[in-house]
């Protein structure tokens, strides 16, 4: 049932109930009326019969009929007689017509009994019920109808109230399926200043806002658009790896470069966790069982990058720019360079630059390296130079052989690291000799650096257990300069250098002589010249 017939029935049924509840209060004050009207007729009547003789004789039986004709006539009871015991002496009225029949259940509430001066004797009077009641009863039956006609002239206006009202909201339901299945364009055609015209203004008000919204959607769509693409030229034209990532390393985009390095499809739709596609696209196996935590701890340790090997021959290094959102949490861009060619060229120099024995610089690679750090020295800044000479080297080829000689070059390469910094460079230029350049030098460091090499060699376990078992004592001799305090070029500071390290030799060995120095370092003490 639609909502206008629930309201119209409702409202019917509400007209009914109120109007039923009106008759029945009318109902009973009628009835108490006609009762207060019969009270007052018995009240006379009660009065006259009062006022006659006491004896029942001729005078009192001429009043009694002259005072029931009058009651009879004036009033007009259904009945009036006169009883003694169960007799009925005088009686009046229709209720005495032969043939007469009334309902007795319906007579006797209007029957009542009044005492007659004579002792044993009773009036009774019969009223009609649709005598006394007939006001009553007129006024329910008018009421009734009354309230019968408004009801369904109300009913009436009330369906055609609501057609109207009924088609207007019906038009408004309709502009707003429109609305919501994309006609922006649906608007209400306003008549008149109701409430309902006010709900259709501000209907066609929000269908206003809602088609501005779309068209300003819609050119922010096309904006947005037309910049992705740009982004995705821009991206796809650069020789770096793209991609990036949400907080769980999840790959939600990849350029065209960094598909190409992985081997992966473009445009790339897939969302896997970094440390998956990395393994996907070929991670050499050694590197695989750290892949996660790898990745995990660069996320938050983003500063330096990481090298990955894969599979197929590559070599790209991984680089992260982090940044925090309020709503999404940290989010990356992975930033990738394809370094095989760097490597390979890395490799190569190390190949042509290190010594294979010692892993140290050889020659070629001390004179590039000793060429670079001079054109880079800053203004004030000194470089520093040491040769160094093994003291009992050949003595241990003769005596325990070559292999035994290549352990205690490697063993004096290991002792120069040690003794020296992470900036200074440690070189092999060959057979048992070796260099160190040393930057940001100064006199005194020259020196600390020479004492704790030539303290190194006297305590090493390698060169004790030779020296000890065998008799062979494996020391050195050094000779340094410093770049520009001693020499203008860098010919200069290695001739000096060298000839530094012979007069350590000539010195007696295990000693070391710095240019212009008025001292020997011989062990761990400064022997004055």
């Amino acid at each position: 049932m639609s909502f206008k017939w629930k309201w119209l029935l409702t409202t019917f049924f509400a007209q009914l109930f109120l109007g039923g509840i009106f008759l029945a209060i009318q109902y009973a004050h009628m009835t108490r009326v006609a009762h207060a009207s019969l009270e007052k007729i018995n009240f006379a009547l009660y009065s006259d019969l009062s006022r006659m003789p006491a004896k029942l004789g001729p005078a009192s039986k001429d009043a009694f009929n002259s005072i029931s004709r009058n009651f009879y006539s004036l009033h007009r009871p259904m009945g009036l007689w006169l009883q003694n015991d169960q007799k009925r002496l005088f009686e009046f009225g229709e209720l005495f017509v032969q043939g007469a029949q009334q309902d007795e259940a319906v007579l006797k509430p209007l029957r009542f009994p009044f005492e007659f001066p004579v002792q044993g004797y009773t009036v009774w009077v019969q009223y009609d019920p649709e005598v006394v009641y007939k006001g009553r009863n007129e006024m329910v039956a008018y009421l009734l109808g009354t309230f019968l006609l408004s009801a369904f002239a109300c009913g009436l206006i009330l369906l055609s109230l609501s057609n109207a009202l009924l088609a207007r909201l019906e038009d408004l339901r309709q502009k707003s399926v429109e609305l919501q299945s994309g006609k922006i364009h649906s608007r209400i055609q306003i008549k008149g200043r109701d409430e309902i015209s006010v709900l259709g203004l501000a209907f066609n008000s929000m269908a206003q806002a809602i088609q501005e919204q779309m068209l300003l959607m819609e050119k922010n769509h096309a904006q947005a658009e037309s910049e992705k693409n740009r982004l995705d030229l821009l991206l796809s034209s650069l020789g770096s790896g793209v991609a990036y990532l949400d907080e769980n390393f999840h790959v939600l985009y990849v350029n065209k470069a960094l598909a190409s390095m992985l081997r992966l499809p473009f445009p790339y739709n897939d969302s896997k966790r970094l440390e998956t596609l990395l393994q996907d696209a070929g991670v050499v196996e050694e590197q695989r069982v750290v892949l996660k935590d790898l990745v995990t701890d660069y996320f938050g340790n983003h500063k330096v990058p990481i090298e990955l090997d894969f599979n197929h021959g590559k070599v790209v290094q991984f680089r992260f720019v982090i940044y925090n959102d309020q709503v999404q949490g940290p989010h990356a861009v992975l930033i990738a360079e394809d370094v095989s060619i760097r490597k390979n060229v890395e490799d190569l120099r190390n190949e042509v630059e290190r010594d294979p024995l010692t892993g140290v610089l050889n020659r070629r690679g001390f004179d590039l390296t000793l060429e670079a750090r001079v054109a880079r020295l800053l203004p004030g800044e000194i470089l520093g130079l040491l040769f160094l000479d093994l003291d009992g080297f050949k003595a241990v080829n003769d005596t325990l052989g070559h292999k035994a000689g290549d352990q205690v070059l490697k063993t004096s390469a290991t002792i120069l690291k040690g003794a020296t910094r992470n900036v200074d460079v440690v070189a092999r230029l060959g057979g048992d000799e070796f260099a160190i350049v040393v930057a940001r030098c100064n006199l005194q460091l020259l020196n600390n650096i020479a004492a704790r090499i030539i303290e190194s060699f006297a305590t090493d376990k390698l060169l004790t257990r030779i020296r000890q078992n065998h008799g062979v004592s494996v020391s050195c001799s050094i000779g340094g300069a410093m770049y520009p305090t001693h020499a203008a070029s860098v010919s200069e500071l290695i001739e000096l250098s060298d000839s530094q390290m012979y007069k350590s030799k000539k010195g007696g060995k295990n000693c070391c002589h710095i240019a212009e120095l008025s001292g020997t370092i011989r062990g761990n003490a400064v022997e004055r010249i």
